[in-house]
């Protein structure tokens, strides 16, 4: 059985000008929602950012333990 899909959280976000420009600009031409594009963005950013050691250890522990208690949650439904 597929694990649960989890409730999204709503952020707030403040950019400047020119970099909303670019986003809704892009959101535009690929025919998608300004959120599906900035989405792309912070999922693509936190990888490259944890890939590189940029994120605190302390934050990557706390991510894994909540992965792997949705993972057992999921099992546990199955």
């Amino acid at each position: 059985m597929a694990v649960p899909r989890e409730n999204q959280v709503k952020l707030t976000v403040s950019v400047p000008p020119s970099l909303h420009v670019l986003l809704r600009s892009w959101a535009l031409c690929e025919g998608r929602e300004l959120t599906s594009v900035v989405l792309q963005c912070v999922e693509l950013s936190v990888r490259q950012l944890k890939s590189n050691g940029s994120i605190p250890a302390g934050a990557i522990r706390n991510y894994e333990m909540a992965c792997e208690e949705r993972l057992t949650a999921g099992g546990a439904l199955s």
